[in-house]
């Protein structure tokens, strides 16, 4: 009795074994239908926002710092003194040949004096005033403070390089964004191309753009990563956007609506060999695929698929094959 016991236990356990071995994996499908549908190219890093006018300013003489009239982030105007140096004596030059060529005009036109000196006048009021203007600091057109290393009391030099500019200020133009893309994306971009643009300094929402320049250079400073650079004007919604902040980049270089799409992720294999898994009653059928315009969310399907068909999503929990029955998950 014990080997017909022992016998008949194998069998069933053999049996459920089998039965588990043929439970249909679960699935999750999608039904190809109509959308629009984008090609797009990123840029392989973040881009860059940058402002039209950017200037960095220095005394051009030596001296101490006497006043400092700007804070950081201060908006200032066109000609407004921003600093100036210890320059008492460099008035005290002004205000004399001032007066100096004041009397020499008066001289001249009474025949007094001579050309000669007129024009010497001339050029010592001109030296003051070239000196004056060095002990100062201007603002050269409306804009924002975005830099300061200065101070009252602070000794300026006149240096060949500086490390730090005591002043830079950049523009209230619109700002634009520079960016990098791969260099096998060079010929697909052109001047005018509309693109999207996230600044997450200022919001998680894209920021609408065109493509204002694409340069036609690659770049080999990294030798496995060969870029060429872009630049985009962002349309104005009158934000200020801050210059330096980092852009991510989406240039739309085709588009079709009510096209016959299906989620990328559907689609498996690459370049021409590219094919889905329909489901079919129940049963993953291999499908080869032609693939027209493809974007990372969605991609058209010129051939091999028709509206309405189901496709099965590929999972890391299921290995797809041509004829595996499965149960669809909708």
């Amino acid at each position: 009795m014990r080997p017909l016991l022992t016998s008949i236990i194998f069998s069933a356990l053999v049996v459920a074994a089998s039965s588990g071995c043929r439970s249909k994996p679960e699935v999750s499908v999608i039904k190809v239908g109509r959308s629009r549908v984008e090609a797009t190219v990123s840029s392989v890093n973040s881009g860059t926002v940058k402002a039209e006018q950017v200037a960095e300013l220095a005394f051009g003489t030596v001296g101490r710092v006497k006043e400092l009239n700007v804070k950081l982030g201060d908006s200032v105007r066109k000609g407004q003194v921003l600093a100036q140096v210890e320059n008492e004596d460099l008035i005290s030059r002004l205000d004399y040949t001032k007066q100096e060529l004041e009397r020499a005009e008066k001289l001249s036109k009474s025949s007094a004096m001579s050309q000669s000196g007129l024009t010497q006048a001339h050029a010592a009021f001109d030296a003051a005033v070239i000196g004056y203007e060095k002990s100062l600091i201007k603002a050269p057109y409306d804009g924002i403070i975005a830099e300061l290393n200065l101070e009252v009391g602070q000794l300026s030099q006149i240096t060949a390089i500086m490390t730090q500019a005591p002043i830079r200020i950049v523009d209230f133009s619109p700002r634009y964004v520079r960016a990098e893309i791969d260099e096998v994306d060079l010929p697909k971009i052109k001047v005018g191309f509309p693109a999207r643009i996230k600044i997450l300094a200022v919001r998680r929402e894209p920021f609408k753009a065109t493509v204002r320049k694409v340069v036609p250079f690659v770049s080999s400073i990294r030798e496995q990563d060969r870029t060429s650079e872009i630049e985009l004007s962002i349309e104005n919604e009158e934000i200020l956007l801050p210059a330096g902040a980092s852009a991510d980049v989406e240039v739309i270089i085709a588009t079709k609506d009510n096209a016959l799409t299906v989620a990328t992720k559907a689609l498996l294999g690459r370049g021409g060999s590219r094919y889905a898994y329909r489901l079919e009653s129940s049963t993953a059928k291999k499908t080869p695929v032609e693939v027209g315009i493809f974007g990372y969310t969605v991609s058209e399907i010129v051939s091999g698929l028709s509206e309405g068909d189901e496709v099965i999503l590929p999972s890391d929990k299921v290995e797809l094959k041509d004829g595996l029955l499965v149960k669809p998950i909708r």
